[in-house]
């Protein structure tokens, strides 16, 4: 009994592989090909209508495309009208659904900064920083003291370390330490 139900099991999977259509992936392409515009090509001759739809984050759709041909075609699609955020491009027929999708970010990206820092204390008034970036360009170090900026140093490079004796603070634990780029995009962190 079990080896019919595999054997049917079986069958019934091979023959849902075999209904697929002859349309995938490698047919219809959408690509990026500049900040706002994107290009859909449809590399076969579609069987019916392909339906191009533009959906925003919260799956509504924003843009509706029906085409109907009888030849491979390629179509440009601008975004400039779209609100800053992600949306996503879908491409499908009615009789194979879902042939492709790529999600878009329209807007300006904000730069990805990624800083490690290490603050240790060496005793009452010593303090050891150590600042670790992904790329070389000029950053700024900064020291607050309740507010107020008691030290600032500009480098380049991906490693800055200093040791600091701090002798008119009223405590380090008020200490506050950033480090940012040309771009004011920074982290802050403590001595403790």
């Amino acid at each position: 009994m079990r080896l019919i139900i595999a054997s049917l099991l079986a069958l019934c999977i091979s023959v849902s592989t075999f209904a697929k259509s002859d349309l995938d992936d490698k047919v219809v392409k959408i690509e990026k090909i500049a900040d706002k515009k994107v290009e859909v090509k449809f590399l076969a001759v579609p069987s019916s209508k392909v339906l191009v739809r533009i959906k925003d984050e919260n799956s509504s759709v924003v843009y509706k495309d029906i085409i109907s041909s009888e030849k491979f075609f390629a179509k440009k699609y601008d975004l400039t009208a779209l609100a800053e955020g992600d949306y996503k491009i879908e491409v499908f027929t009615p009789e194979q659904g879902t042939l492709q999708n790529m999600d878009v970010f329209v807007g300006a990206k904000k730069e990805q900064v990624d800083y490690f820092t290490k603050v240790k204390v060496l005793g009452d008034d010593n303090v050891a920083v150590l600042v670790k970036s992904t790329d070389d360009a000029k950053k700024t170090v900064r020291i607050f003291d309740n507010g107020n900026v008691i030290f600032e140093s500009s480098y380049e490079g991906s490693k800055f370390g200093k040791v600091f004796k701090f002798e008119k603070v009223t405590s380090i634990d008020n200490l506050v330490f950033e480090v940012s780029n040309e771009n004011g995009q920074g982290k802050y962190f403590s001595a403790l």
